[in-house]
């Protein structure tokens, strides 16, 4: 009987942590948008660059960096990014010509860095003052953005 009743509570502990996992994973996926939208974001460090980290997300939703010591955000996705002499972040157009996204990294809960992470042009590209750097590798947003033309 004592047999029994342990397997009767391994078998209820087992399928206590499987249904948590299962909460977790709908808890995570609840984060992205609710337009299915996500971010594949790669971060590269200036002084170790053999460090290449690769994180999909979604808009606001963080991502932690090395040993989780950092932590990153998209705040933003610009489809048609131009800056301005005076450095400057402009919307030229709703079609997807320049893609790229805002991320804040945070140490600690203090903003430490805000950065461009580009899909076009190459990346990542560091400032003079930035550890780190970040990459859009490839995204899905709404179709509320318009499809670049071929060869644009």
């Amino acid at each position: 009987m004592k047999r029994n009743i342990a397997s009767l509570i391994f078998a209820f502990a087992v399928a206590l942590i499987l249904t948590s996992q299962v909460w977790a994973e709908q808890a995570d996926s609840s984060k992205m948008n609710s337009d299915s939208s996500y971010y594949i974001i790669e971060t590269r460090h200036r002084l170790y660059p053999e460090f290449s980290q690769v994180d999909t997300v979604g808009m606001d939703q963080p991502f932690y960096i090395g040993e989780e010591e950092y932590e990153g955000v998209v705040v933003g996705f610009n489809p048609h990014l131009g800056i301005t002499t005076k450095g400057e972040a402009l919307q030229l157009s709703d079609t997807l010509y320049n893609p790229a996204v805002r991320v804040h990294l945070s140490l600690e809960g203090e903003l430490k860095q805000e950065n461009w992470g580009f899909f076009i042009i190459e990346s990542p590209h560091f400032r003079r003052d930035d550890l780190l750097a970040f990459k859009l590798v490839d995204f899905k947003v709404s179709d509320k953005y318009i499809t670049a033309p071929a060869g644009k």
